[in-house]
């Protein structure tokens, strides 16, 4: 429903079954950095069977992908006794047999699926070398939205919690009430002499000390929100 409205929904699934897997629209397999599919997640399984990693019967194609990344599939077992002994030794820090990563990232770069995404990639890049060119500046931000609308948006959601959340506020305006009229009443009537200016001098450390500390607080929004924003 979120996404009828135009919303961009990222999610992150752990080995989907088969009911959820037919429901996704475009795949991508990487391994080590590298690209080994990307298309349509219909075509994925023709696209492998044609490269000779064909997928058993009642076998949840998500749980077969990472079976052929990992070298644990028979597919790439079959593969294998069909092409000759391939060496399996090199391997990465995740497990993930760096021969069969190697292949299958050829096999791709060298198939229709990869040229067409380069045409497209090709006509994007031709739409914008008709822009003018940014300074070496603007070309290191890499931010999809500028300064501002991260400010406004970012202060939007504290206001959002502010309000949600009106007790903490309230306690900071009190104690700021009741801080105000003790240090009030202490330097109330100073007069205009060598002494007065001594105490607007203690009166004026007392209240930017208390401020200081008084936005140390601050420090637990960076603590609490930062998982989130990770």
């Amino acid at each position: 429903r979120l996404s009828r409205r135009g919303r961009t929904i990222i999610f992150s699934i752990h080995q989907p079954r088969y009911s959820i897997f037919k429901l996704f629209d475009s795949l991508t397999l990487l391994a080590s950095g590298k690209v080994l599919y990307h298309g349509p997640a219909k075509h994925a399984l023709e696209y492998f069977s044609s490269i000779g990693y064909e997928c058993e019967p009642f076998n949840n194609p998500a749980d077969f992908f990472l079976d052929v990344i990992n070298g644990d599939s028979t597919a790439v077992a079959a593969s294998k006794e069909n092409h000759g002994p391939v060496d399996t030794g090199k391997v990465t820090e995740d497990n993930v047999d760096s021969s069969v990563v190697d292949v299958l990232h050829q096999k791709y770069l060298s198939s229709s699926l990869y040229q067409s995404t380069k045409e497209a990639l090709g006509k994007v890049e031709l739409g914008r070398g008709s822009k003018q060119r940014l300074s070496k500046q603007e070309h290191e931000i890499t931010y999809a939205n500028g300064f501002f609308t991260q400010l406004y948006w970012v202060s939007k959601r504290s206001l959002k919690n502010l309000i949600r959340n009106p007790q903490a506020s309230i306690a900071q305006i009190a104690v700021t009430v009741i801080l105000a009229l003790v240090v009030g009443a202490i330097f109330f009537g100073v007069k205009l002499d060598r002494s007065g200016i001594q105490n607007r001098v203690g009166s004026l450390f007392f209240v930017t000390t208390n401020q200081c500390f008084s936005s140390v607080s601050a420090i637990e929004l960076f603590i609490r929100d930062k998982k989130l924003f990770v």
